[in-house]
């Protein structure tokens, strides 16, 4: 089923790509920990932006990961979205036409060009271009400072002329950003805004309408009734669980330094998920970003209980 902005809410869940020990998609794991997240009753699922290594994978190991998601997705009737992120227009096409041919992804993520700083001009032609490419399906733009280029409601404004199918913006980093974030939410209405778990509900008090979430993929339970709470206008609860949340977030980035391991998003993103006990598989990452090691997972895990067991699957 086709997303619409109206159904681009809630808590959407980032799968992991687990590779095996010899750096090949585990395409078991990776089954089982859809699985996983289908049974917590996840808002939706999307797949390969920086959590998911986008910039990892190869063509054919993306056709195997969306015919997976769009045969457990599409069974559950759980929403989903693609994520076709590439370093040029006809890479995304590529990408985003096997997603388009598979009736159970609701909708495709995708990221500007970002190894130059694209120009306002070749920033619409790359909008209009993956419009022609798939009209009918739907397009959020993962909105972030990594592509060099930061989009706000005015440049939304234009997209929209050459690509009428852009229904939602994941709005990454919006802590830097948040007077823009209000901005352009004002600006365009019709547009679903997702941002990170540590600013969800004070974004959702403004109008936005979920996240794209690591932290569900601990214990999916904290992230889901924070969610549940804002939704449902009880803002001083769901604020003190935002609270909670940023404060967990930074005292386990510096408990990683501290071990002089990586924060980068995909490598913390995955070891946190392997600690927590959520996700099966190895916390590995593809070259040149480093995993964790075994024993910081193992650390990170018994931190976990020590310090923060709301974040213990259980």
């Amino acid at each position: 089923m086709r997303l619409t902005a109206d159904t681009v809410r809630g808590i959407w869940d980032g799968i992991t790509m687990p590779w095996d020990e010899h750096f090949r998609f585990d395409e078991k794991t990776y089954a089982s920990n859809i699985e996983r997240a289908i049974a917590a009753q996840v808002h939706g699922i999307y797949t390969t932006g920086t959590t998911g290594e986008f910039y990892a994978i190869e063509y054919e190991e993306f056709c195997a990961m969306v015919d997976i998601q769009a045969d457990l997705c599409g069974k559950a009737n759980m929403p989903l979205q693609i994520g076709c992120c590439g370093d040029a227009t006809a890479k995304t096409i590529k990408l985003l036409e096997y997603a388009a041919s598979k009736s159970q992804v609701g909708g495709v993520q995708v990221v500007i060009p970002y190894w130059m700083e694209v120009e306002d001009c070749q920033l619409l032609q790359f909008f209009k271009d993956i419009y022609t490419a798939c009209p009918d399906m739907p397009l959020i733009h993962y909105n972030n400072p990594e592509a060099k280029r930061f989009l706000f409601g005015e440049d939304y404004l234009k997209i929209m002329e050459v690509a009428p199918s852009l229904i939602g913006i994941k709005f990454a980093q919006a802590g830097a950003h948040f007077a823009q974030l209000q901005d352009s939410m004002a600006m365009t209405p019709n547009l679903s805004y997702l941002v990170a778990e540590c600013l969800l509900v004070s974004a959702m008090q403004l109008g936005a309408r979920g996240s794209c979430s690591s932290l569900v993929a601990t214990n999916p339970k904290f992230t889901m009734d924070m969610y549940a709470k804002a939704e449902a206008g009880k803002w001083d609860e769901a604020i003190k669980m935002q609270q909670h949340a940023a404060k967990f977030f930074a005292d386990a980035e510096a408990f990683i330094e501290a071990r002089g391991e990586s924060t980068c998003d995909s490598v913390f993103d995955k070891g946190l998920s392997v600690a927590s006990g959520f996700i099966l598989g190895h916390q590995r990452c593809r070259a040149p970003y480093t995993g964790w090691s075994d024993e910081t997972v193992q650390a990170m895990s018994d931190w976990l209980k020590s310090n923060y067991s709301e974040f213990v699957n259980s």
